[in-house]
């Protein structure tokens, strides 16, 4: 398994293609509880190739790409919130790469992204049936805390934050 960080257009495309992916397994995911597929995409999937460069290029952001035998594996960054501690946002691997350890070196690569880049602590926001995702969470020391922005009425319910220091 290979991991690096997004730095080329090109890698910014392949980024969104798993983006992409994500937001519609978790839009249809997130019907069965009420929520608009418009809603959730406004809220988290609304960006293109382009705006994720913009977006993780800036300062104290980073995003990075797994790949397992050349493949595209996985994608996971991290940006500064509002209020300045690190975010960890767009964690994303393709089902076949499942179990193969990429999401643990996808969370290694942002945790140490964002010790580099002087954050004391991480938060990140999940929904309730993500549960492989909120067990790794749990493994890596996240504890879930309160929301730390507000959510979209018909995303509350299934809404899950959670926070760690570095």
């Amino acid at each position: 398994m290979e991991i690096h960080a997004v730095s080329s257009l090109s890698d910014f495309f392949e980024a969104h293609a798993l983006i992409d992916a994500m937001g519609k397994w978790d839009a249809e995911q997130s019907r069965r509880f009420g929520v608009p597929d418009v809603v959730l995409m406004d809220y988290i999937y609304g960006h293109t190739a382009e705006t994720l460069m913009e977006k993780f290029r800036q300062g104290g952001a980073g995003l990075f790409l797994a790949r397992v035998n050349k493949d595209v594996a996985g994608c996971a960054g991290y940006s500064k919130s509002d209020d300045g501690i690190a975010e960890l946002q767009k964690m994303y691997v393709r089902p076949e790469a499942r179990g193969k350890g990429v999401a643990k070196g996808l969370m290694n690569a942002c945790l140490d992204g964002m010790r580099d880049n002087g954050y004391a602590s991480v938060r990140l926001e999940t929904v309730t049936f993500m549960s492989d995702a909120i067990a790794m969470y749990d493994a890596f020391g996240f504890k879930r805390t309160d929301h730390f922005r507000a959510v979209p009425q018909s995303l509350q319910p299934i809404t899950i934050f959670m926070e760690r220091k570095l």
